[in-house]
């Protein structure tokens, strides 16, 4: 019978260290809340995922904050679950970390003490208390993301880059804290009543004036916007006229239409080569840990 010329010869001593298939340690991570919430969670677990040989597991579940799936939005290759399991990890062994501040149990900024040979479930909105966990690792990670094509076509749709983007965010102010998403029982009063300041000092007519001081010094010639009400854009389209751009959209909540539109808006205001941006905002953040072009970030509040 014919033999392969890659067969072995048979004088050939007998394989000593056959191979075996290991399983590695996983991180599962449960992101919670909005868009930027998840995606610096997600991110803060999969470079200490990477960094501590690792398998990363994103839990994404659909919820009031945010209505869609990961593969809406991405073309993600790595494992994904769609349910969370805080519950069933802790009974089958797994190290459970919770974050999230009104769940029973949670602590966030806990220190993710991993042990090896043990699997972790991280349930949070906020970066991983871990030394592998760091901005620039991060943020490789969010970069290297592939959008799915309708929020490649949004983006591709409006004028970039610009000299400045602008980020406003309202919703969840004062009197703006109607929608399920937005109202107290999401967060402790002391972080409720810290946000609704912020959110305050974030107001159409802040980003105004200072923009009208950089329109007339010259830096911002081309503006792009990203709002949460329809207000703003009605005035800044008054004001800036052609100037400014943005995405036109009938959508004002947390659907996963929406979404599209908010990775799109997040993307674009990263191409520009400036950002005045919204502070105590995961989106504003976001922005800021997707751009390579920024030379300069101002927040409301803290910088006009």
């Amino acid at each position: 019978a014919a033999t392969s010329s890659a067969a072995t010869p048979p004088d050939a001593p007998p394989d000593a260290t056959p191979s075996l298939s290991v399983k590695r340690d996983t991180l599962y991570i449960d992101a919670q809340h909005g868009l930027g919430n998840r995606l610096r969670a997600i991110a803060s677990a999969a470079a200490i995922a990477d960094r501590t040989d690792r398998d990363l597991v994103i839990v994404w579940e659909p919820d009031h904050h945010c209505e869609c799936d990961l593969a809406d939005l991405f073309d993600y290759t790595g494992p994904v679950i769609k349910t969370s399991f805080p519950g069933d990890a802790r009974d089958t062994g797994l190290s459970v970390f919770n974050y999230m501040e009104i769940e029973e149990g949670s602590n966030r900024g806990a220190p993710l003490a991993l042990t090896p040979g043990v699997s972790a479930y991280a349930r949070s909105a906020y970066v991983l208390n871990h030394p592998h966990s760091d901005w620039d690792a991060e943020n490789a990670f969010l970069r290297g993301l592939t959008p799915t094509g309708a929020v490649a076509d949004l983006v591709q749709s409006v004028r970039a880059p610009n000299d400045i983007g602008v980020h406003v965010r309202m919703e969840a102010g004062p009197g703006l804290d109607g929608n399920s998403y937005d109202s107290p029982e999401n967060w402790p009063d002391a972080d409720h009543q810290t946000l609704q300041k912020w959110r305050a000092k974030s107001h159409f007519s802040n980003f105004i004036t200072h923009l009208d001081k950089l329109v007339d010094q010259g830096g911002a010639e081309t503006i792009f916007l990203a709002a949460d009400l329809p207000e703003t854009y009605e005035v800044f389209a008054e004001t800036y006229g052609d100037r400014v751009a943005y995405l036109n959209r009938a959508l004002y909540d947390r659907s996963r239409e929406q979404m599209y539109y908010a990775l799109a808006d997040a993307i674009l205001l990263s191409r520009s080569n400036a950002m005045l941006g919204s502070a105590w905002s995961s989106f504003s953040e976001i922005a800021l840990r997707l751009s390579q072009t920024f030379d300069r970030i101002q927040l409301s509040g803290e910088d006009f």
